[in-house]
């Protein structure tokens, strides 16, 4: 039984890394989809650009896969968050491509789907 879970976890811990690999490389990508149209007289920060984050955590039988926007830099002198500024961007308060992040959450679901549907059929 001890081998058997110790090659479960191994498949978990592999699928779970292919996720958060992949899924760092799409959220660059539909990030950067949000600058596909000029910033107009605006100087782009391209901060939104540098933003994603994956932290993968844990072992054995935990993992814990985070995907964020680093919300750490402050955007002046518009006087609002940065969070506040990246959701305008989603949702095209800002001229740019928005629906980056929902586009970024079904590619999540679906590197999950794809990872582990192939070692656990």
């Amino acid at each position: 039984m001890e081998a058997l879970k110790a090659a479960i976890q191994k498949e978990v811990r592999d699928a779970i890394t292919e996720v958060a690999d992949r899924s760092l490389q799409d959220v660059h990508q539909n990030v950067d989809s949000f600058y596909m149209f000029g910033g107009g007289q605006y100087q782009r920060t391209g901060q939104l650009a540098e933003s994603p984050e994956v932290r993968l955590s844990g072992g054995g039988d935990n993992y814990n896969l985070q995907i964020s926007l680093d919300t750490g830099f402050r955007y002046n002198p518009s006087g609002r968050d940065t969070m506040t500024i990246y959701n305008y961007a989603e949702s095209g308060g800002l001229r740019g491509q928005g629906g980056f992040w929902a586009k970024t959450k079904e590619d999540v679901e679906k590197n999950i789907n794809e990872a582990f549907s192939k070692r656990f059929e």
